[in-house]
């Protein structure tokens, strides 16, 4: 297993990059989404946590659309040079 492992250490490649930037931006929001979420349901006013959804749901969209980009960076299709 660890002969698989040897030269992942040096700098990566701008294609990693990017991907990897993809990648953390998906986690982020992803986990901004959660947030919303829940506290949409703590105890907020209805129009409070009607908002909260709306936001909720528009960035849940941006994850799907981030996370379709990064899919693509690591296909190949979309290269950074």
């Amino acid at each position: 297993m660890t002969d698989l492992i040897q030269g992942l250490d040096g700098p990566r490649t701008a294609q990693q990059e990017l991907f990897y930037d993809l990648e953390d931006a998906t986690a982020v929001v992803g986990w901004a989404v959660a947030q919303l979420t829940n506290m949409a349901g703590r105890g907020k006013s209805p129009d409070e946590a009607i908002e909260l959804m709306k936001i909720s749901a528009l960035l849940k969209d941006q994850q799907d659309k981030i996370r379709r980009y990064a899919d693509e960076v690591k296909a190949g299709t979309i290269v950074r040079t």
